[in-house]
């Protein structure tokens, strides 16, 4: 019984779902938080929606013979959220305090995200490798550019 090998579609629908999860998730906080946390917050949102934009438009060029029709399914797109939702965004109810707390949410969850993509990397067709070390690179680009804001709210 051999692993499952992940296309191009596979890898590119996961990573949407973990972006609407992530814009979902940190709306939600900004509802129950004032000021430059609320701000802070939506800015959060804003970068998952970029991201998702940004994975969205790979996912529309990638290999229409790797289009899979069981991707279009309802129940697997319901599968990929739901497995987004658990593995990024577990735990992450309570409502940050601070600003700085916020940010280190957003710190934990990209960490999450990157070290799952990177454990895929041992299980991809070789066609989706290069696809997935892109969605690395920017996440990656989220992580360090959180961890700026982070350094700048201390200052």
């Amino acid at each position: 019984m051999g692993e499952h090998a992940y296309s191009t579609k596979e890898i590119l629908k996961f990573a949407i779902s973990m972006e609407e999860e992530g814009v979902k998730f940190y709306e939600a906080l900004a509802q129950k938080t004032k000021g430059e946390v609320r701000e802070g917050l939506l800015s959060l949102a804003d970068d998952e929606k970029r991201h998702k934009k940004i994975f969205s438009k790979w996912y529309e060029d990638a290999d229409q013979e790797e289009a899979d029709e069981y991707l279009f399914e309802e129940t697997v797109d319901l599968f990929f959220r739901n497995y987004a939702k658990a593995k990024g965004f577990e735990k992450r109810e309570s409502i940050p305090d601070s600003l700085e707390e916020a940010i280190d949410i957003g710190i934990e969850t990209e960490k999450i995200t990157i070290e799952y993509y990177k454990g895929l990397l041992e299980h991809i067709k070789s066609s989706a490798a290069e696809v997935l070390k892109k969605l690395i690179a920017e996440e990656e680009g989220h992580y360090n550019k959180l961890n700026s804001y982070k350094a700048n709210i201390k200052k």
